[in-house]
């Protein structure tokens, strides 16, 4: 929400870093979803989803203090969006202080990244 809202950058990491200080208490963990590509998997997901969707992602980019801030528009403005977008929430994931288990978003197989997640979970127990 921030980053749609046009916050600075270092606002952003700011906020990052003083809701780990406040979650430290209950020992989080994330488990992240790491998109190799995420422009494809916008423009795979649009395709799947239709016009519609993304007419309504393109108007609500339209709308957002960030694009109106850099006066972008259209899909051309969304593939901005989701690439500076995505680099915030990768560098937001490497800066995590607790345990973090990175897998990938659309692997050509699940089975491993499933038998990964459960492993890593269960050394939790």
């Amino acid at each position: 929400m921030l980053f749609q809202l046009d916050a600075p950058r270092a606002a952003i990491l700011q906020f990052w870093s003083d809701l780990q200080d406040r979650l430290a208490f209950v020992q989080p963990r994330l488990v992240y979803l790491e998109e190799s590509e995420p422009l494809q998997a916008v423009k795979g997901i649009a395709r799947q989803r239709g016009p519609a969707w993304e007419s309504y992602l393109v108007e609500a980019l339209r709308q957002s203090p960030w694009a109106q801030a850099r006066g972008l528009s259209g899909a051309d403005g969304v593939a901005q969006w989701i690439v500076e977008y995505a680099d915030l929430v990768d560098r937001s994931a490497r800066s995590w202080r607790f345990p973090l288990l990175t897998l990938p978003a659309r692997p050509e197989n699940y089975e491993p990244r499933t038998e990964a997640l459960v492993k890593w979970a269960m050394g939790f127990q």
